[in-house]
């Protein structure tokens, strides 16, 4: 399986205990080198990017390079690297204005990366066109997790 998070799963994960975003992050192995998850988490340099913006307006930059280390150090990553094929369809997209412009590559990551899922707690954008379900994070756990 393989899923993407946006942006706010990861910081309202980091920032809020026992929510839906942070037991995801846990069950996906966020918080533990050794847990070895067979859900492959989609990511971009584009995600990156915002996880680095955001985190470093609401916590500084110590915090968020933290959380972006852990991303890579602890979660089965599937890094989708910006091609051409990519940047001529986010032009499309920015003339018909179907989603919004910062929200472009963010959706054309979990295109290309062929996502089952795509999680986030502002997901109605981006499922307006999506080829994948969107859910939340609570609607991720209930449908697609259980507990063991």
């Amino acid at each position: 399986m393989r899923i993407f998070l946006d942006t706010n799963i990861y910081i309202i994960g980091q920032l809020i205990p026992e929510s839906a975003e942070e037991k995801l992050l846990k069950a996906l192995g966020f918080y533990d080198q050794k847990f070895l998850a067979t859900i492959q988490v989609i990511i971009s340099q584009e995600l990156i990017d915002q996880i680095l913006r955001v985190g470093k307006r609401l916590q500084g930059k110590d915090w968020s390079g933290q959380l972006v280390n852990q991303i890579w150090g602890n979660l089965n990553c599937l890094f989708i690297p910006e091609t051409m094929e990519m940047q001529q369809e986010a032009e499309q997209l920015l003339q018909s204005k179907v989603i919004p412009s910062e929200d472009i590559f963010i959706y054309l990551t979990a295109k290309f990366g062929q996502a089952d899922y795509f999680v986030s707690g502002n997901r109605e954008l981006i499922n307006t066109i999506a080829d994948f379900e969107c859910l939340t994070a609570k609607d991720f756990l209930d449908q697609c997790l259980t507990d063991d």
